[in-house]
């Protein structure tokens, strides 16, 4: 079974099914569960949360960080009754994909938890979505959740 789950969340509603496939996991498998967010800068926003233009980068950067700080206290009151960490990464001009692969090897994890997003046209032909670039760069198994 699995002994350290790592799940990567944003505020969209496929990475709450993720959120909530990877804590069923951990519960049923009495595994540690790393609930992670990348802090993505070159967004500049999040899904729905997106900043106002202003030439403060830092600031911009320090809100980033707010909101996915914000994510993962959430996500962790979920994690009641198992081992749960929460850690927020920053993607820093790298791509959110190796941030992802990089952590989860640093910190031993058995199995990657992530919501596939449904990408199409030009930018999935170019980019691929990030979890498809996680499960193609992983070391370990990745567990990719559609929407439910």
């Amino acid at each position: 079974m699995y002994k350290t789950i790592m799940v990567a969340i944003d505020d969209s509603d496929t990475s709450q099914c993720a959120l909530e496939e990877a804590l069923h996991l951990a519960r049923t498998s009495d595994a540690k569960l790393l609930i992670t967010h990348v802090a993505d800068e070159t967004l500049m926003g999040m899904h729905g949360r997106t900043f106002s233009s202003t030439l403060d980068v830092d600031g911009a950067l320090s809100q980033i960080a707010q909101a996915g700080r914000k994510l993962l206290d959430e996500a962790l009151q979920l994690a009641e009754g198992i081992k749960a960490e929460t850690l927020l990464l920053e993607a820093r001009n790298r791509r959110v994909s190796e941030v992802m692969v990089d952590q989860a090897k640093a910190a031993g994890v058995d199995l990657i938890v992530i919501g596939r997003h449904s990408q199409r046209g030009l930018a999935r032909l170019i980019l691929g979505s990030v979890a498809e670039q996680v499960a193609k760069m992983a070391d370990t198994s990745v567990l990719l959740v559609r929407k439910h």
